[in-house]
This record gives C-alpha cells, structure tokens and sequence, in this order.
C-alpha cells in the first residue's frame, strides 16, 4: 500500500536516529492543506497565484457570495497544489470578529472510503 511521507514542518529530529521527523499519509496531507490555505499570494516566489489569501477576509464583513468565492477558491488551489486527497466540503465560519474557522473535508485516494476533516483558525486581528 502506498504510503504519504512529508517532512514535519515543526522541524524536529528523531532522538534515536538524530533524522527529521516525518508525517505519514493523512497526517501529511492535513499538513499541506493547513500550509496552502495559510499562504498568502505573492508569497510563494515564483508562483504569483499560490495560496489560499485568507487576509481578503479581513476588515471585511464577507457577504454569503463573497465566503462561497473563498470556497471556490480554496477548492481549485488544493485540486491543483494537493492531487494527493479528493475534496468534499470545504467550510469558513467566522467565529468572532477576529477568527475564522476553515475546515475541510476530504478523503485520500488511496482509501476512498474514509474520510477525513482538517481544519485551521485564522487569526486576522
């Protein structure tokens, strides 16, 4: 069985083998995900339309059009940047005046049967 293997962004070793710690198939896919929504645009060199440009929302109140573009968006990036999960659902919920909760839903290719939720709170104080 195929296996996903990211290397762990928190930059930590293995004590043991003294080797970066790494993430290991839904785990390493929720990590992608998590970095590309987070991203800026611009951000990324070299890839002008890379990220998920969350700061639109801020000093914003988002109309019900304006969060489903969000959606749209964020959907197209990860179909591009993630080939590795399939997307069901994508959610943005302003949970406060300053935070928004980003959750998706998506399975793996390899084990289309389970499916899994990752979500990120976006702080735009």
């Amino acid at each position: 069985m195929l296996v996903y293997k990211d290397i762990d962004f928190l930059t930590t070793k293995n004590e043991l083998t003294s080797e970066m710690n790494v993430k290991l198939d839904t785990n390493a896919v929720s990590q992608t995900i998590k970095n590309i929504i987070l991203t800026s645009k611009n951000e990324k060199p070299f890839s002008p339309n890379f990220g998920g440009n969350l700061y639109d929302l801020l000093f914003v109140t988002p109309s019900f059009l304006e969060i489903e573009l969000k959606k749209s968006e964020i959907f197209s990036l990860l179909e591009i940047y993630e080939t590795r999960a399939t997307i069901v659902n994508i959610d943005i919920i302003n949970t406060s005046s300053e935070y928004w909760l980003i959750t998706i839903t998506y399975f793996l290719k390899t084990n289309p049967t389970r499916s899994i939720t990752t979500s990120a709170t976006v702080f735009l104080g």
